[in-house]
């Protein structure tokens, strides 16, 4: 049996320990936050659906650990320098990792230094450590590298992603704008406050996935809002017409005779959300998944799925290009 920690009880932490819960490979032993509303309590009483059997939320991992535990899943922050002293928490325990960090999916993109030292640390605790997600982490990284295969040359990848928001959990719709006014919306982007995380991550890993290598200087990103043409409901209340909707994000390189165009819209109430890989060169290949790949629930299954892989994966600093495929082995108990 896998022994799992949770850290960090948001929608997709919680998610991720009922996942768990649920696979009979599996025992969920700790579940971390440090919200003080939280400590003490079940993930059923997080979400006030009573007082159920597992293990009650406490404020640390040292804690969270003696209840013994092989693998931790981190969902706390977005940012790598911020999850660092986590992942050294982690590897002083000698716990692997899988976490959502969107940075964390290329971390050598913006903080190559700080990703040698941690890829050196956990070398040496001898447990590995690993980034991944919907996006990034698959979609419009991973996927196009794991096409190419398929082909001998490559001159352009160009990967388009529109997601209906109006599905998915309340922050995320915060994060992309919804219900702001333009002006909100272009001052919080200036300051890189608002928007998508990790497409800049996302061209390193295909670009390093096709033997080039993108620098974050050579990477050209652009982030605008979304408008809402006519009334619709949202988590964070009624969006206006004339009010923000979403996000589009889109990421360009290019260099060695390969160019990467991302383009991704998160939108409530996106029409015809769908994910589409178009790969250009002698033998061209396009891939779409009508509706898109679900966002939140595909999140928890890249964590839950991936945790399994963890032990028997080399110890370091890993990307999804390094790591052992994690299918969908898990058994309903």
């Amino acid at each position: 049996m896998l022994r799992v920690i949770v850290v960090g009880m948001g929608p997709i932490g919680i998610n991720s320990a009922r996942a768990v819960l649920a696979n009979r490979d599996m025992v969920l032993t700790g579940l971390v936050d440090l919200d003080p509303n939280k400590v003490g309590k079940t993930i059923d009483q997080i979400e006030g659906k009573g007082a159920a059997a597992g293990p009650k939320v406490v404020g640390s991992l040292a804690e969270a650990a003696k209840a013994g535990a092989d693998v931790a899943i981190l969902t706390t922050t977005s940012f790598f320098q911020r999850i660092a002293p986590t992942l050294r928490e982690c590897m002083k325990l000698k716990l692997h990792v899988v976490s959502s960090c969107e940075e964390m999916s290329w971390p050598a993109f913006r903080s190559a230094d700080l990703a040698k030292q941690i890829d050196a640390e956990a070398k040496a605790a001898n447990v590995a450590l690993l980034g991944t997600g919907v996006n990034p982490g698959f979609v419009m990284d991973f996927l196009p590298v794991v096409l190419s295969s398929m082909v001998n040359q490559v001159t352009s990848v160009k990967a388009t992603r529109r997601v209906d928001a109006s599905t998915r959990r309340q922050p995320l719709q915060a994060k992309v704008g919804a219900t702001m006014t333009k002006e909100h919306f272009e001052g919080l982007a200036r300051e890189g406050k608002i928007g998508h995380m990790g497409i800049g991550e996302s061209v390193a890993m295909v670009a390093h996935g096709l033997g080039r290598t993108a620098k974050p200087e050579d990477v050209k990103i652009t982030l605008q809002p979304v408008m809402a043409e006519r009334e619709m409901p949202s988590l964070l209340g009624a969006i206006k017409p004339g009010q923000v909707c979403g996000m589009h994000n889109i990421a360009k390189w290019s260099g060695e005779g390969l160019s990467i165009d991302l383009d991704l819209i998160m939108a409530v109430g996106w029409k015809e959300p769908h994910d589409t890989i178009e790969l250009g060169g002698p033998v061209p290949l396009k891939l779409t998944i009508p509706g898109s790949t679900p966002g939140d629930s595909a999140t928890v299954a890249s964590l839950v799925n991936l945790s399994r892989v963890m032990p028997r994966t080399t110890p370091g600093l890993k990307t999804m290009l390094d790591i052992p495929v994690g299918g969908a082995q898990g058994r309903a108990k």
